[in-house]
Parts: C-alpha cells; structure tokens; sequence
C-alpha cells in the first residue's frame, strides 16, 4: 500500500516535471524563432527585398527552415530544397495540425493520420511534430510574410530522454522503496511473527511459555507483556483447576474406600454378625452423608463460577437471622459458650438462606477448632451504610502462613484432616463466594493460641 501510494505521487510529481520540461522548451525554441524573424525582417528592411544570402545562412545556423510568402501565400523564396514542401501554414485553413496556438505567429502542429490533412510530410520531424512562425514583413504592395518551421528534431530527442529518464528514475525509486519496505516491514512485524508461533506453540501441556519482550518497540513490549500476563493467569487457573480435581477426586476417594471396605466386610461374614452389620450401616451411611455434603459443595461452587447460582433476595432484618443461629447453636452444641453482645436490627436485601449458610460455615469453624469451654462471639452493627457481622471466637488460631489461603477450595490450615476437623475445605470458599455476590467484604485475623475473628460486610437497606 506504502509502495503503491508512493507510486502515485512519484507519477504525479513526474508529469508535473515533464510538463514543465516540456513548457520550458517549447517556450525557448518559440524565443529562438521569434529572434530569428526579427532578424529576417531587419533584413528585408535594410535591402527592401528578399536577402536570400543571409536568410539561407540563418537558416542552416538555426537548422530551420525559412519560407517567404507573398501577400497571397504565394511561395516567393524558400531554404526547402523541395519548393513543392514550402507551403504556408494557415492557422483556421490547417486548424487539424494545431495542437497549440502558443502565440499570435507561433504553433505546435502535427501530422494527423486524417484525410483532412493538406500539409506535405516534409516539413514534420520523424515523430510528426513542428514549431512554425509565420509573421508579416512591411505594408501595402511590399508586404510579405515569412515562415519558420523547426522540426524539433533535436528537441524531441532531448524530451524522449528526459522522458525515459524520468520513468527509469521513477522505477527505480519505486524498485528501493519496494526492498526498503518489504525489509522494514519484516523487521517491524518480526516480533508479531514470533508472537504468533507462541501462540501456535502453546498447547494444554506447555503453558510455560512466555514470549521475549527484550528489545521489542514500545507497542509490541506492551502486547508482549499483556500476552504474557494472559498466560500467567491461565497457567494460574489451569494449575488451580488441576488441584481442585485432584483434591476431589482425594476428599471422595476416601468415603468411597471406607464404604467399600465395609461392603466388602459385610460381603465376607457380616451378613450374620448384627454387630458387625450394624457398625457397616452406621459407617456407610456416614460416608455416603459427607460424600452428599462434598458433591453438594461441588456443585454450589461451579453453579457459582457459571453465574448460574440461584440468588433469591427479599427484605428482612440480619439481627433476626442472628438470634435464629445462635438459637439453633445451642441446642446442638453445649460444649461452648455462645455469646451476642451487639445485635443491631439493620434491614438488608439478600438471600436469607444464602447469608444463614455463610454465617452457619464461620460458626461451624468456630466450634470445630476451639476447645471445650471455650467462647464464640457474633456481633451485628451497623457502619458506614453497611450491616458488619463478626465471628470471634477463643480457638487455636490460623497460623500467619495460612491466613491468605484460607478461603482457597480444599485448603486447609489443619494438615491432620481428623474426622471431628477436617471438613471438605470447601466451606470458606463458598462463604466468601456468598459474600462477594451480595456485594459485601470479608476479612480474617488470627492469632494462635489466642482465636480467630471473621468479619464481613453485607449493604444495609437504605
């Protein structure tokens, strides 16, 4: 496109050239003609007739032809050595030879391929052109008129040359601009090819690829770096969904293994011992509720990724929620010391089901990792047009370590996994993932030894 654009300028450029060129010439051999005629008729003045010496060396000097009319147009003298070539050149009787009328005495005439051509052969160059001059000399009964004719012979060679050189010229210039682009356009788009074979080159299993960006211009760097980043962020989540696959199909391989244990038990002589079938039963069961639990978890959490999780808001005051939960914790747990200080009445829009559920996972954490007579603390206040509810309670603590990590799925800062604590470790992911799609904020403080307090935010109703 560069290339062609070129082109076009350098074609318009030329033929503003040529045609200058050509102008420039025409004008100094119409100059030359007329400087002759003043000439001859200085001539004719002077003898008061036709010096035919003198115009005849003019003539061979100027390599033109010299004619001299009566008042009729009728040949008196002429350089031709073919008096049948020395014809007047009318302007309106010959109008189909005129190319340009350049003056009052002066024209560009040519040799038309026309049957209304009346001009003998002769007097044109080999490429069918002439400049002639014809003016009249004196008055009355002496006045007759001369005609020059030029045949541009040397002319026309001259702009045949500087025409041809100028087109070399021009193709050859297009020729470079051509090798220059087509060179700089690899170099400039060096850095898109090899981004491309990058991306060619990356497959499921080679996400470690990363693309060069040393050298690189400004835009390509940055493109680099953005393409960079956006293979980061999929190795990140390739490596992620890998370990929640992993961790899956770890959290269920264990239920499935105790319950095929126990059938297999049962399969053996446990079909008569009622003790022993009655221990298959109880353990079966408990391994097909936690196996429920974990799929339900499962499917909670990629409903969520999908979007697709039912959210269903309606009205209701928090604090109602947190007398229901506190309520509820003490019919099944007496070990604890369940305490509410601060209980606001604040209206909210959310899912009341959802919120209870998130709430219910922090005080379930709560009671899973403090000792027996320990405290577990809820508070709702309101703050800055937010309703804020804390869990704090008396337990063991999360270690420093462990504290950005708590509510990544299946990650859990007890490595022993006991039956009492171990959980799914999917119970803090799906409690911020409830949070953040009300809208809320959620953060962690934890000191070991000395408890954990949990506190979100969930927008008041204004």
């Amino acid at each position: 496109m560069y290339a062609f654009v070129i082109t076009l300028i350098l074609g318009v450029l030329t033929m503003g050239i040529l045609a200058s060129g050509l102008a420039y010439m025409m004008k100094s051999e119409s100059d030359d003609l007329q400087r002759d005629f003043v000439l001859i008729a200085d001539y004719m003045n002077k003898e008061q007739g036709i010096p035919e010496n003198n115009i005849s060396q003019l003539s061979k000097l100027s390599d033109t032809s010299i004619s001299v009319f009566d008042e009729r147009h009728k040949l008196l003298f002429t350089t031709e050595q073919d008096s049948d070539a020395a014809v007047f050149v009318d302007r309106y009787e010959n109008h189909v030879n005129v190319v340009e009328y350049t003056g009052t005495n002066r024209m560009l005439i040519a040799n038309p391929v026309s049957p209304n051509n009346k001009l003998p052969q002769e007097i044109f160059n080999e490429y069918g052109f002439a400049l002639v001059l014809n003016d009249k000399v004196g008055e009355g009964s002496s006045l007759k008129y001369v005609q020059i004719i030029d045949k541009l012979t040397q002319e026309t060679a001259y702009a045949g040359i500087f025409v041809i050189t100028l087109l070399a010229s021009e193709v050859f210039f297009i020729i470079v601009i051509v090798i220059i682009g087509v060179m700089a356009s690899k170099r400039l788009l060096r850095p898109i090819k090899q981004m491309t074979d990058a991306v060619n080159n990356v497959t499921i299993n080679q996400l470690d690829m990363r693309l060069d960006i040393t050298g690189s211009q400004n835009e390509f760097k940055d493109l680099a770096g953005t393409f960079n980043n956006m293979l980061d962020r999929l190795q990140s989540s390739y490596e992620m969904q890998n370990q929640f696959v992993s961790d899956a199909s770890h959290e269920l391989r264990t239920p499935i293994s105790v319950i095929q244990g126990y059938v297999n038990l049962l399969d053996r002589w446990g079909k008569n011992d009622n003790k022993v079938l009655e221990e298959s039963i109880t353990a079966i069961k408990s391994e097909a509720e936690d196996m429920k639990n974990l799929i339900e978890n499962l499917l909670f959490l990629a409903r969520g990724d999908k979007d697709v999780q039912k959210v269903e808001k309606k009205d209701f005051n928090i604090n109602e929620l947190i007398d229901e939960i506190i309520r509820e914790t003490k019919l099944i747990d007496d070990n604890h010391e369940i305490i509410c200080k601060r209980n606001e009445g604040i209206s909210i829009y959310a899912d009341y089901s959802l919120i209870k559920e998130a709430i219910r996972i922090f005080v379930d954490n709560s009671l899973k990792y403090t000792p027996e007579g320990g405290s577990i603390e809820l508070q709702c206040y309101s703050q800055n047009n937010n309703a804020v509810i804390t869990v704090e309670d008396t337990g063991r603590g999360i270690p420093r370590e462990d504290l950005p990590h708590v509510f990544e799925r299946f990650y859990r800062a007890d490595k022993s996994r006991t039956k009492q604590t171990g959980g799914t470790g999917l119970g803090m992911a799906i409690a911020k993932w409830i949070v953040l799609r009300h809208g809320g904020t959620i953060k962690v403080q934890s000191e070991i030894n000395i408890g954990t307090k949990i506190e979100f935010t969930i927008p008041a109703k204004i």
